[in-house]
């Protein structure tokens, strides 16, 4: 089956069906609010107006500066209002606490009492106190706004406080760290000084300068190293022939010195040779040559010695200019990185020497601001009258509680509804059980089919117990009524079934008791009399048996008597002979035509093992043969669950109809029984759905079938009492008949009138009838 979706229709069914609830819960919400409610007390409310102002002098906008926050400071200043100093200060003043007590239960009572709002885009601040009477209210404003400057002022004279101070250990910090400046500046240009004189123009000098000093090094070097070899050597006679560009006049002198001495000892030299050609080395002449030889020799020794210690004088000066320039040209090298280092240790020094200045200046603006004591929050107006603060009235809480009561009143309906294990519609019952809904008869009101019969139109013996009885043939006593056309329309469907699957034999039974099974069973047998077919209506309830007293016969002999074989079936059914000789009467069995069509087995004589009985061959006989007699045979059996006659029975027929009436079992019993008949083998044709309050009054002309209107009722006897209690016991909630509209019949032949309708027969006719054979009634 396909899935139902819950639209409009449902949600209005469930409405309408759980719709005293939803009804009286608002109500009673509502009359208990406004009797447990009591009228709420006067509020006074109360306010005083304060400005807060920025200071406009040079120390104040220092301040704001430097305590500056980017939040609006507005609402800053509403949060002070209710902060917790402040209403602290606000009860001690009011003396609210009391020795012992906890602060803060009076400082929260105090936040439901006191706000702050501000007027408008303006700097006036609202300070708004509610209570219970007018003085209250005013004093609670005054003092809260008194408190509050209090607080923020010394909050202020704090926060100065904490700025002088603080400029002031910045001022000392930033002088530390100019001295430390200076400082370093003064070693930097000491150290750097030279370099820093130094123009570009000076490195070309330095570095002539420094080549001449190499070369006169290296004069000085060549010539101390000859000098140092002739030294050791005694080769005195190199120095005539050696050449110094060293250029210094001392060494020029000494190297003049030395060049005429060694002279003198070549030519005393050269003498002794002379002597020594022709003389003896010991000779006195020659001798004393070489004494003077050896003296000059001694003298140029002494020469050279101080040669060579001016030599070395000249190279290590020679070799300090070289340095001194060396380390000129270093320094002129890295001029512009010391220029750059200067300019930075300049700049710190200026940038300290700035800030230091104006750190004075904001250290006298805010000792001026410190003395001035400038207020900046000033009380514009004071609260001198307060006004009544509209509150929640008794009237507004009692409409809440009705409006809650019907949000109640439908959340609690919808749980019941979900509570509720009952089918509530058509399509669930076919989505649930899996089956069709063959037939949907809605409540039979005893009342109606009682207007259309009368006692003394019976025969004398009937009681109005037997009248209630009859009442429930509603095909046969009110066939115009809707209770006869949803039989009807359970016939064509059923005999729909049949002819499809060439069935005869069909059983009626329901899960419980009192579903409305033998009810649905006679109707339905009657409406197939009604058109003309043969049928035998079986009442096989061998232990509770109704079927004969709807009919006004007795109920023996009967089924049991031709299953125990005492009796044949034709001894054993009755005709519209027997129930026109019965309690039904010449007059009332001729209300509709074709109960001559229908032939009913009563139960019979009351039988102890009511299951073996159906559960033996004698039934299968039974079933055969009145499948042979008869077109239609329909069989009214106890109940599934509490007996086991349906069960056994279910097989040995074509087609197994179950009655249900909503609200008298759960969804899962009516489950539970489809199942247990399909389990031991019988074929479920689908459901009759008893008992349905209908969505339309029928018995106020409402229901109409196509264009014909059937005759509004006869004035209900039972009362408007009667009514609602049977349209609100717990049969489930209100279905259409149909949610398929029912098809049109043929349409009739352009001219043609309807048949008419056929006239009551009379007593000679109906005489005939009486003494008529089946075939020949057939």
């Amino acid at each position: 089956m396909a899935q139902v979706e819950v639209n409009l229709r449902d949600l209005y069914r469930v409405l309408r069906k759980r719709k005293w609830i939803i009804i009286v819960a608002p109500v009673l919400m509502g009359l208990a609010t406004y009797t447990f409610t009591e009228a709420p007390p006067p509020i006074y409310q109360a306010e005083t107006l304060v400005r807060i102002t920025r200071s406009t002098t040079l120390a104040g906008l220092m301040t704001q500066v430097v305590s500056y926050s980017p939040y609006d400071n507005m609402a800053t200043q509403r949060m002070i209002v209710t902060s917790q100093p402040v209403l602290l200060d606000v009860a001690r003043r009011l003396n609210l606490i009391k020795p012992g007590d906890d602060p803060q239960a009076a400082v929260n009572k105090l936040k439901a009492q006191i706000s702050a709002e501000q007027r408008s885009e303006s700097d006036i601040l609202a300070v708004i106190a509610t209570a219970p009477s007018k003085l209250e209210a005013i004093g609670l404003a005054n003092t809260t706004a008194e408190a509050y400057i209090k607080q923020s002022t010394s909050e202020r004279d704090k926060q100065i406080e904490q700025t002088v101070q603080f400029i002031r250990n910045r001022l000392q910090e930033t002088t530390n760290e100019l001295n430390a400046a200076d400082q370093s500046l003064g070693n930097f240009k000491r150290t750097n000084g030279v370099s820093l004189t130094m123009s570009p123009t000076q490195g070309i000098e330095i570095q002539e300068k420094r080549f001449q000093y190499q070369q006169k090094l290296q004069d000085a070097r060549g010539a101390l190293a000859t000098l140092t070899r002739i030294q050791q050597t005694k080769e005195y006679d190199a120095l005539l022939q050696s050449y110094f560009q060293v250029d210094d006049p001392a060494v020029r002198a000494l190297v003049e010195e030395v060049t005429k001495q060694s002279a003198v000892i070549a030519e005393l030299r050269n003498k002794k040779a002379d002597l020594l050609r022709y003389q003896m080395p010991n000779s006195p002449q020659v001798t004393n040559i070489s004494t003077q030889v050896s003296n000059e020799e001694r003298r140029l020794d002494s020469q050279l010695a101080n040669l060579l210690r001016r030599l070395n004088t000249l190279i290590a000066e020679y070799q300090r200019l070289d340095s001194n320039m060396a380390r000129q040209q270093s320094e002129l090298m890295r001029q512009p990185e010391i220029s750059a280092q200067l300019q930075t240790l300049e700049a710190l020094a200026k940038e300290k020497q700035e800030l230091a200045t104006v750190l004075r200046k904001n250290l006298q603006d805010a000792e001026i601001q410190q003395r001035e004591k400038v207020d900046e929050l000033t009380v514009v107006e004071r609260a001198s009258t307060a006004r009544t603060v509209s509150s929640n009235s008794r009237s507004y809480k009692t409409a809440i509680g009705f409006l809650i009561g019907i949000l109640l009143g439908g959340v609690l309906a919808f749980i019941l509804e979900s509570l509720d294990t009952s089918i509530g519609t058509i399509e669930d019952v076919e989505r649930y059980i899996s089956s069709v809904v063959l037939g949907v008869v809605p409540h039979i009101e005893a009342g109606d089919v009682l207007s259309r019969i009368k006692l003394e139109d019976f025969p004398p013996g009937v009681t109005d117990e037997d009248l209630h009885r009859f009442a429930r043939l509603t095909t046969h006593f009110d066939p115009k009524s809707v209770a006869s056309e949803a039989y009807r329309t359970m016939r064509t469907n059923i005999g729909s079934v049949m002819t499809r699957t060439n069935s005869k034999v069909i059983m009626i039974t329901s899960s419980v008791l009192q579903e409305g099974k033998t009810t649905s069973t006679t109707n339905l047998a009657t409406a197939f009399a009604q058109t003309g077919r043969k049928t035998l209506l079986i009442d096989g309830d061998l232990r509770r048996p109704h079927a004969d007293k709807i009919f006004g016969i007795e109920k023996a002999p009967g089924l049991s008597d031709v299953l125990l074989g005492t009796r044949e079936l034709q001894e054993c059914y009755r005709t519209i002979e027997d129930f026109v000789l019965g309690k039904f009467g010449l007059k009332m069995g001729r209300i509709t035509p074709g109960l001559e069509y229908l032939y009913l087995l009563p139960a019979g004589r009351a039988a102890e093992n009511p299951a073996e009985l159906l559960n033996s061959a004698a039934t299968d006989r039974l079933i055969a043969q009145v499948r042979e007699r008869f077109d239609v045979i329909i069989i009214d059996i106890s109940p599934i669950l509490p007996v086991a006659d349906a069960s056994i029975l279910a097989p040995k027929v074509d087609g197994v109809v179950l009655s249900y009436q909503i609200g008298r079992v759960g969804r899962d019993v009516l489950k539970r029984s489809k199942m247990r008949l399909e389990a031991l083998g019988g074929k479920v044709w689908g459901i009759i759905m008893n008992d349905i309050q209908a969505e339309i009054d029928y018995r106020r002309g409402d229901y109409q079938y196509y264009t014909y209107k059937y005759e509004p009722a006869a004035p209900d006897k039972e009362g408007w009492f009667s009514r609602m209690r049977g349209r609100f016991t717990d049969t489930g909630s209100p279905l259409k008949m149909s949610d398929k509209p029912i098809p049109p019949p043929p349409a009739r032949p352009k001219g043609e009138t309807p048949p008419p309708k056929p006239p009551p027969p009379k007593d000679e006719e109906l005489r005939d009838i009486m003494g008529l054979t089946d075939d020949e009634k057939r």
